[in-house]
């Protein structure tokens, strides 16, 4: 099956894989030729692309989806990430770190968001509350 691993600023990755291994919120999953039509979001954390032979190709991601669709002769899957990298060179003990860093920021983006939220349905509430929020009709 055709394998392509994107960002929005290059082809990170693009070849013939047996099998790819992701991780969505719901758990870790692997897709081989011939799988169901399949989409998943990704969090943050290693990609294996398991070539011909016992060769696996890993990528760090920060994050994206994968869609993985086609028939048993054109299948492909694609991983559009918000950004990845080939792990290479790069030792256990730094990808590790890098993959808790994306994490804790991904955290501190989202408790952001949800205060920015409550504070939008306050103020929404109290506007409600003193008359001066009038729907349309």
């Amino acid at each position: 099956m055709e394998v392509s691993i994107v960002s929005a600023e290059r082809e990170v990755w693009r070849g013939d894989a047996e099998m790819v291994v992701a991780r969505s919120p719901e758990g870790e999953f692997g897709i081989m030729r011939g799988h169901i039509p399949f989409l998943a979001a990704l969090v943050p954390g290693l990609v294996k692309v398991h070539t011909s032979g016992s060769s696996i190709e890993t990528f760090l991601v920060t994050g994206g989806f994968l869609e993985a669709s086609g028939s048993m002769d054109d299948y492909h899957v694609i991983l559009l990430a918000d950004d990845a990298e080939e792990v290479g060179d790069i030792d256990d003990a730094e990808v590790a770190r890098r993959i808790e860093a994306i994490r804790a920021s991904q955290a501190e983006e989202d408790t952001s968001q949800r205060s920015e939220t409550a504070l939008r349905a306050s103020l929404a509430a109290g506007e409600r509350a003193s008359g001066e929020y009038s729907s349309a009709g």
